[in-house]
């Protein structure tokens, strides 16, 4: 499914707040969305999924990794429409207390001006200033490599970086500054909605995409999560004709479930 653009439902979200800093892993996403309407959450760690009360108010407990944590929030409506969709970048930071002031900026760096740098995160462009009390955090030079380079030639177009530090006229102040050259952050989870064509054999089966009206074949493994009215439940619940919301990811050229919430 491709992304769906915010619509009517955009800043849905109202904890926890865009750019936080949180000290704990251990969250609720709540917000408030129409009545009785499910709530996708994916991440480049994670995935989680609810549905709202009657009154459209929801609290989704999920538990983030250590560090970057890029959010991909949508909505689908009883007729599993899409109806907005969301996006969050939090940074936990359960090793060690940062200053509460703080935020976080992320995303790959689309220019550098002397001290200013320039990122393209998820909501848009922002702007990050570094100067000598900076804490920067470099990619380990090749060993090949003699010399280290200088910070600022160490800082190159297309890296992604991670920033932390207070925000004063919408730009970040870094304190802490690390760039990422390979293995960057992002989202690789995909959501779908989908009907179930066969039970799970030798942990495979088939499901069609509602959208595309194409057949998908899906393998789950220990670390697949299997969700009926909100409750786990087993393999064996995964029956033919169910309408399921499945999360999965492309990984050795298998379509692996993350999650499955049955309908």
């Amino acid at each position: 499914m491709e992304q769906i653009k915010p619509s009517q439902n955009a800043g849905f979200v109202k904890n926890p707040k865009d750019l936080q800093v949180l000290a704990s892993g251990k969250i609720d996403i709540a917000g408030k969305v129409d009545g009785e309407t499910y709530i996708v959450i994916v991440s480049n760690s994670t995935s989680a999924i609810g549905k709202s009360a009657k009154d459209g108010e929801f609290k989704i407990p999920i538990e983030l990794s250590e560090e970057l944590n890029l959010l991909d929030i949508q909505v689908f409506d009883n007729n599993l429409n899409a109806q907005g969709a969301e996006e969050k970048t939090l940074f936990v930071a359960q090793k060690e207390t940062l200053p509460q002031n703080w935020q976080v900026y992320a995303g790959s760096v689309k220019s550098i001006l002397d001290n200013l740098i320039t990122l393209n995160t998820q909501t848009g462009e922002k702007n990050v200033k570094k100067d000598t009390k900076t804490n920067l955090i470099l990619p380990s030079p090749p060993s090949s490599k003699k010399q280290k380079p200088t910070p600022d030639e160490s800082i190159r177009i297309g890296d992604f970086a991670i920033a932390l530090g207070e925000v004063k006229e919408e730009i970040l102040n870094a304190q802490n500054l690390e760039i990422i050259r390979e293995n960057k952050p992002q989202i690789t989870k995909k959501i779908l909605i989908a009907k179930i064509l066969t039970v799970p054999k030798a942990n495979k089966f088939n499901a069609k995409d509602n959208e595309a009206n194409r057949i998908l074949d899906f393998t789950l493994d220990k670390n697949s999560k299997i969700l009926k009215n909100g409750q786990s439940v087993n393999d064996t619940d995964i029956q033919k004709d169910l309408n399921a919301i499945i999360v999965y990811q492309d990984k050795d050229e298998k379509s692996l479930v993350d999650l499955v919430y049955l309908l």
